[in-house]
């Protein structure tokens, strides 16, 4: 099993805009526990906060594209000396419907239930995009 790469997608039923919402809009993100980060341009900060203001995540913002691409590093930690991952979201579709795609690659090595483990949470996460973007 490879345990360095995690790939997922999710049908959401909802135009690729709404969907870029659940992420940009921070009143939306944060029924989700928290909000992102950033400025939205490349090689800004990028992060996740949680509604209790602390800084949970910290990255850098390597591509952006609206309602099409958002590709991000995640740092080990807020000294930017080591990269933990890079995240790459993929928005496809048209009218009413899309395909989110999500894909993480580690830059660690992570034991096979880590591996498992972070499986549930990414599809816990887009399940929980779907929910917030089908209720825009």
């Amino acid at each position: 099993m490879n345990t360095s790469l995690i790939e997922r997608s999710i049908e959401i039923n909802a135009s690729p805009d709404k969907v870029w919402r659940v992420f940009t809009d921070a009143a939306i993100t944060r029924q989700m526990g928290g909000e992102y980060v950033s400025d939205w341009e490349v090689g800004s900060v990028f992060g996740w906060k949680g509604v209790d203001g602390r800084q949970y995540t910290h990255g850098e913002i390597m591509e952006v594209e609206t309602s099409k691409r958002l590709k991000h590093k995640l740092f080990n930690g807020p000294d930017k000396s080591s990269v933990a991952s890079e995240i790459t979201y993929k928005f496809e579709g048209s009218g009413d419907t899309t395909v989110l795609f999500a894909r993480e690659r580690l830059f660690q090595s992570i034991s096979e239930e880590d591996y498992k483990e972070a499986v549930q949470g990414w599809d816990t996460a887009l399940y929980m995009v779907k929910q917030l973007a089908e209720g825009i």
